[in-house]
């Protein structure tokens, strides 16, 4: 009885332990397969984001073709443009999407990690988005509106950026009659002083864009001064006005410095 006792007694055998070898060949393993997948995620992101910027721009160029049509073609350029927003903004819920990928977060640290991924197309869609807001409505986008459009993926220095480039694409608007280039030579100077008065720390790329704005609003200013000798003489012929705004326009663009990027 005793030795049967003793045998059950003994303690089974142990299984041996990683060795040091093998514990940093998991580790690096582990490290390996994280860095596979953040290069994975960056290289989608910066596909959806050149997109983003690709449709912004084409979006941009379709709302200067419908800004001064008649008023029927006008209004399904800006409805067709809309639905090219739309489009453009499925981009972010995709960019969106790969930040949440392993976040607790919703993808918010995420975000930071790649913004300066996400940053052109970020200001390329908000001058696309604030261009054809104008147009909808004549007024300036609240952040507010921009941040609901998406999804709170904007902050406050790329609506700053993305507005800054907005002026210099209301410039060729101010080839219309006398009261066209009045409302956007007076939308333009409005958003440069409130600009001018950020100080340069707080959106570094600022003072940049705001020389470009200086020169747009130079030029519109010299459109609505030459409207302004010839209105008594052609107030009732609208299109002598449109075409003595674009030649004025044309004259600023020759004299002025080289153009806007």
């Amino acid at each position: 009885m005793a030795d049967v006792a003793m045998e059950e007694a003994v303690p089974a055998p142990i299984a041996p332990t990683m060795t040091r070898r093998e514990h940093l060949a998991k580790t690096f393993e582990a490290y390996r397969s994280e860095l596979d997948e953040a290069n994975e995620r960056r290289e989608q992101i910066i596909i959806r984001s050149r997109a983003i910027t690709q449709l912004s721009k084409k979006l941009i160029f379709h709302c200067h073709r419908g800004a001064t049509a008649p008023p029927a073609a006008r209004a399904k350029n800006l409805k067709d443009g809309r639905d090219k927003e739309r489009e453009i903004h499925a981009n972010f819920v995709a960019i969106r999407a790969q930040l949440a990928i392993g976040a607790d977060d919703g993808g918010n640290e995420n975000f930071w990690q790649f913004k300066d991924r996400i940053t052109g197309g970020l200001e390329e869609y908000i001058e696309a988005y604030t261009f054809l807001y104008y147009l909808e409505t004549k007024e300036l986008a609240p952040l507010a509106e921009l941040q609901k459009a998406l999804s709170d993926e904007s902050g406050a220095p790329d609506y700053i950026l993305g507005m800054s480039d907005l002026t210099g694409e209301l410039m060729p608007l101010s080839t219309g009659d006398h009261d066209v280039p009045l409302a956007v030579c007076s939308f333009v100077r409005d958003v440069k002083l409130i600009f001018d008065a950020i100080p340069p720390k707080m959106v570094p790329k600022l003072d940049r864009k705001q020389e470009e704005t200086t020169r747009s609003l130079e030029k519109i200013e010299k459109v609505c001064y030459a409207l302004r000798l010839r209105l008594v003489e052609f107030g009732d012929k609208p299109e002598v006005l449109k075409t003595m705004a674009k030649r004025a326009l044309e004259e600023a663009n020759m004299a002025g410095p080289e153009g806007r990027e």
